[in-house]
């Protein structure tokens, strides 16, 4: 019964998790870290603003509930 639960939240976890990882955008590409300075350069170094802050935070709750949940199945499987 347990094992059922925890198995349940895991799926809703990974596709939660799915879902937050794949509208976020990359770090960028080569190009523009070789492209010599510019407004492309400089904005590496801010922090992510908006939605982007709120998927990275999402992404970390989310992988941390996963991991925790993943435990979980190991210790109620033994």
């Amino acid at each position: 019964m347990l094992n059922n639960i925890l198995m349940g939240i895991q799926l809703v976890l990974a596709i939660f998790l799915m879902l937050v990882i794949m509208p976020q955008e990359g770090k960028g590409n080569f190009s523009s870290d070789f492209s010599g300075g510019g407004d492309e350069a400089t904005q590496t170094y801010f922090k992510p603003r908006g939605k982007q802050a709120f998927l990275l935070k999402s992404t970390k709750i989310v992988s941390a509930l996963f991991f925790i949940n993943a435990l979980a199945l190991l210790v109620a499987n033994k």
